[in-house]
C-alpha cells in the first residue's frame, strides 16, 4: 500500500482531533481511523454490522484534503478486487473533488445484489491508485450463501435502548438460544460446536471477565466435578466450590481437568478430596478466555450422597442477541433478526437509502428528539415507502408527519403514513407489552421481508407480471428460412453452378462470400423487425399526500434493448431499484454502479434482446394534486397531476362517493355522484398494494376503486406516469414508453 507520509505535528494535531471527536461520541472501538494516502486521509464507517437481505446497504466514507493550496480528484472503488459469480456487483464507483482544506462525508451505497470481494475500498487520487481502506460490513449485503440459512428480516435498534430485551422481543424464535438456562440440567445440546441449548458468554464483547454460576437445590458433599461442553477448548480460569453461606469450599484451575469425549462435545472431569462442607453453588470464572470459546451444556456435582445437576443459573452475559448469527440454519422465512446500530441517531444517515435494508427501525423517545433534521427526514421518507418505524416512550407522532389512518393499540396507536407504518408505544419496558401488541411487531417485519421474498425472481417471471413487450419470441420462422436457403444456395446451387462454368476453385470465395451475405440478411431481419429503439414499460401505485407534499411510489421498470445502451441506466439519487434477477453462484452478470453523478448503472444490468425489470421504491416531496370546487352546485375536479387521468374516484368527509371519466392534463371535469356498491372498506394504500402488487393493476379498476378509499381521499388511474423516470432517458423513445399510475391521493383539510 502506498502511503506518504506527513510531518508528526500535522499528523499529531489530526489524530488528536479524530481522538476527541471519537471520545466525545462515545465510538472511539466503532469508527475506523483515518488512512493517509498522500494530502488525502480517508475512513469508512456503517451504522450497522450484520446480513441484511434487501435495499440498499450505505458506507460512509469520509474525505479530508489537507492541503491548504491543492485540489485533488478521489475516486473510491469496493470492492478493490472482486471475485464473485452470478449476478453480483463487480465494481462501486464514487468520483469526488476536494478543494484545498476540504472535508467531505460521502455516501456509498450498494444496491440489493451481492458484493463477493476482498472487503476493501481501493482509492485513486487523481487518477493514481493509491492503496485501499478496510470496508465497513464487507460481504454482507444479500449475501444468501451462508450455510444452511435464508433471508431473514433485520431489525435496527437505536443503542439508546436496551438491545437485549428488544432483540428478544422480534426473536422469538430463539428467545432462550445460548442463555445461562441452558446450563441447567443434564447434558442436552445434541451436538458440538455453537448450540442453542448450550451457554455461551456474549461474543460482541471480548476482553471481558465472563462467569458461569449454577445453583443446586440440594447441597451436598462433592468429590467430583464433570464440566459438558460443547467446544474443546484450553479455557483459563478456576472453578469454584461455594456453601451454603456463599463461602469458598474449594477452588481448582480449569487446566487441572482430564479432558475426554463420549459422544457429541466433550467432558472435563475435576477430582478432589470429598469437601468438608456441603456445596451448594459450582461458580466458573473462564477469565479473559475469548467468548466463541466457550460453551457448556451442564455441570455435574458427585459426592458420596449422590449426584444431581444444577437446578438454576446465572452468567456474567449470555450470547442470546447473536443468536442468529451463529446459527444460520434456525433460519427461515419468519426469523427476524435484530442489528444494534453503532452510532448514536444524531450520526445516522441523511439519506432514506441507509434505512432501506430494514424491515423496522426501534427509537426511544429520546431518539425522536435528537434527530437531526436530515434524518428526521429520511426516516420519515422511509416509513412513507413502506418501512415500519416503532417509537417507544411516547404515544403520538412528530407534528410534522402525516397520518392517513391511526389505529389504537394498548398504550399507544399505530399511524399509517404513506405504505409504512409508525407504532407508539408509551413504555420503554418491553416486559410491560401485552401479547397482541408483540405479535403486531413481529408481523409489521416479517410482511416487509415476505414482501421482498415475493418478489419474481428472474426475468421470465417479471415478465409475466409486467410484460415489457408483446411478443418476446425469437423470429423462428424467418431465420429457418433462411438458414434453409443459405444451406441450399451454399451447397446444391453453388456446386452446380461452379461446376457448370468449370470454376470449382472458386469455393474457396464463394462460400464465405455467400456466409458473409447470408449473416448480413440475418442481421437486416432483426432490424427490421425490432428496429433499434428500445421498449419500456413503468407502472407503479403512488400515494400523494397533498398535505404534506409527500409522494411515495412503489413500481416496476422494465427494459427491452435490441442493441446493448452504451449509457447503461439511470435512477435518482433517492431511487431503491431491485433487480428481478437469481442471486447467489451460478449464472448471471457482474454488474457496475457509478454515484459520481447519480445513480449510474454503467454496465451489466441491460444485455441486447433480453428483458431488465427492477422494482423500484422512492419517497419525495411533490407538488403535483387535483382541486375539488364547487361551481353553482356542481362539483368540478382540476387535474394538476402531470399526466391524464383515466379515471377517477373521490370520496369526502362523510365517505360520499364521487367519479369523473377522462379528465386531461391541466384541464377540468365534471364529478358526479357514485353508484359504488357495498359499504366502504376503507383498506387504504397498504390494502391496494396488496391487492395490486408493484405493477398496479393490468385493467381498470372500476367499482373495486372504491374500496380502497378513506375519508377525503381519491383513487386516480393516470395515462402515463410522473413519479418514476425513465431509466434510459434519453435513449428512451416517448413512442416506445408504455407509462401508468394509479395514485391514492390524501386532500387537503380545507377539502372537507
Amino acid at each position: 500500500m502506498k502511503h506518504e507520509k506527513r510531518g508528526g505535528n500535522l499528523r499529531g494535531r489530526h489524530m488528536r482531533k479524530l481522538f476527541l471527536l471519537l471520545q466525545f461520541s462515545g465510538l472511539v472501538c466503532l469508527c475506523s481511523v483515518a488512512e493517509d494516502f498522500g494530502d488525502v486521509s480517508v475512513s469508512a464507517n456503517a451504522i450497522y454490522t450484520g446480513n441484511t437481505y434487501h435495499g440498499y446497504a450505505e458506507m460512509r466514507v469520509a474525505l479530508e484534503n489537507h492541503s491548504p493550496t491543492k485540489s485533488h480528484r478521489v475516486t473510491l472503488v469496493y470492492p478493490n478486487h472482486a471475485y464473485g459469480s452470478g449476478n453480483t456487483i463487480s465494481r462501486l464507483t464514487r468520483t469526488v473533488s476536494l478543494g484545498p482544506d476540504a472535508r467531505e462525508e460521502v455516501p456509498l451505497s450498494q444496491p440489493p445484489l451481492p458484493v463477493q470481494g476482498d472487503g476493501a475500498i481501493g482509492v485513486e487520487v487523481d487518477g493514481r491508485n493509491e492503496g485501499e481502506i478496510r470496508a465497513p460490513n464487507a460481504n454482507n449485503h444479500c449475501n444468501l450463501s451462508y450455510s444452511g440459512g435464508g433471508p431473514t428480516a433485520a431489525v435496527l435498534v437505536s443503542r439508546s435502548l436496551d438491545y437485549d430485551a428488544v432483540a428478544r422481543i422480534f426473536e422469538a424464535n430463539n428467545a432462550d438460544a445460548f442463555t445461562a438456562a441452558k446450563a441447567v440440567g443434564a447434558p442436552d445440546a445434541g451436538g458440538s460446536g455453537y448450540q442453542a441449548n448450550a451457554w455461551m458468554p456474549d461474543t460482541r464483547v471480548t476482553g471481558a471477565d465472563n462467569w458461569l454460576e449454577l445453583d443446586y437445590a440440594t447441597p451436598q458433599l462433592v468429590n467430583k466435578i464433570v464440566v459438558y461442553r460443547t467446544r474443546l477448548a484450553g479455557a483459563s480460569g478456576r472453578l469454584e466450590l461455594l456453601g451454603v453461606a456463599g463461602t469458598k469450599v474449594a477452588s481448582l484451575r480449569m487446566t487441572a481437568g482430564r479432558n475426554f469425549s463420549t459422544g457429541p462435545g466433550w467432558q472435563s472431569e475435576f477430582s478432589l478430596p470429598v469437601t468438608g462442607v456441603p456445596v451448594k453453588k459450582v461458580r466458573l470464572d473462564f477469565d479473559k478466555t475469548p467468548p466463541g470459546l466457550i460453551a457448556i451444556d451442564a455441570v455435574q456435582i458427585s459426592g458420596p450422597t449422590g449426584s444431581q445437576w444444577a437446578s438454576d443459573a446465572s452468567a456474567s452475559s449470555d450470547n442470546n442477541a447473536n443468536s442468529a448469527a451463529y446459527l444460520p440454519r434456525l433460519a427461515n422465512e419468519d426469523s427476524i433478526k435484530s442489528l444494534r446500530a453503532e452510532s448514536p441517531v444524531s450520526e445516522w444517515s441523511g439519506n432514506w437509502l441507509a434505512y432501506s435494508p430494514f424491515d423496522a427501525v426501534v427509537l426511544s423517545a429520546a431518539d425522536v428528539a435528537a434527530l437531526t433534521p436530515a434524518v428526521f427526514a429520511a426516516l420519515g421518507d422511509y416509513v412513507q415507502a413502506g418501512g415500519n418505524l416503532v417509537v417507544l416512550g411516547r404515544r403520538d407522532l412528530p407534528v410534522t408527519w402525516h397520518a392517513a389512518q391511526v389505529e389504537p393499540l394498548y398504550d399507544g396507536a399505530e399511524f399509517q403514513m404513506g405504505f409504512g407504518n409508525v407504532l407508539a408505544l408509551g413504555s420503554e419496558n418491553t416486559a410491560s407489552f401485552q401479547e397482541p401488541v408483540l405479535q403486531l411487531l413481529r408481523v409489521a417485519a416479517r410482511e416487509s421481508a415476505r414482501y421482498y421474498r415475493n418478489l419474481p425472481g428472474d426475468g421470465g417471471a417479471a415478465n409475466s407480471v409486467m410484460p415489457v413487450v408483446d411478443d418476446l419470441k425469437i423470429p423462428a420462422r424467418g431465420i429457418v428460412m433462411i438458414m434453409l436457403v443459405f444451406v441450399v444456395i451454399i451447397g446444391p446451387v453453388n456446386l452446380y453452378y461452379l461446376h457448370r462454368i468449370k470454376r470449382r476453385t472458386w469455393m474457396l470465395w464463394t462460400i464465405p462470400a455467400i456466409s458473409f451475405v447470408t449473416t448480413l440478411l440475418v442481421f437486416a431481419y432483426s432490424l427490421l423487425r425490432e428496429g433499434i429503439t428500445p421498449d419500456t414499460r413503468i407502472a407503479g401505485l403512488t400515494v400523494l399526500d397533498q398535505t404534506s407534499h409527500q409522494a411515495a411510489t412503489i413500481g416496476g421498470e422494465a427494459f427491452y434493448c435490441p442493441l446493448t445502451p452504451s449509457g447503461g441506466l439511470h435512477f435518482e439519487l433517492g431511487t431503491e431499484a431491485t433487480p428481478l434477477v437469481s442471486r447467489g453462484y451460478g449464472s448471471g452478470t457482474a454488474r457496475e454502479v457509478d454515484w459520481t453523478q447519480a445513480q449510474n448503472f454503467p454496465r451489466g444490468w441491460v444485455s441486447a434482446r433480453v428483458p431488465a425489470h427492477f422494482h423500484l421504491r422512492k419517497s419525495e416531496t411533490r407538488r403535483e394534486r387535483i382541486q375539488v370546487l364547487n361551481e353553482n352546485g356542481k362539483l368540478q375536479v382540476v387535474n394538476s397531476l402531470g399526466a391524464p387521468i383515466q379515471s377517477l374516484w373521490v370520496a369526502d368527509a362523510d365517505m360520499n362517493l364521487y367519479q369523473a371519466g377522462h379528465v386531461g392534463a391541466g384541464e377540468k371535469g365534471g364529478l358526479l355522484p357514485s353508484k359504488s356498491p357495498g359499504a366502504p372498506q376503507k383498506l387504504g394504500a397498504a390494502g391496494m398494494l396488496r391487492d395490486l402488487g408493484f405493477a398496479g393493476s393490468q385493467h381498470p379498476l372500476g367499482d373495486e376503486a372504491g374500496k380502497y378509499l378513506l375519508p377525503n381521499s381519491y383513487v386516480a388511474v393516470l395515462d402515463g406516469n410522473p413519479f418514476l423516470e425513465n431509466a434510459l432517458a434519453p435513449a428512451a423513445s416517448a413512442r416506445r414508453t408504455k407509462s401508468s399510475c394509479v395514485v391514492f391521493g390524501i386532500l387537503e383539510v380545507e377539502n372537507k
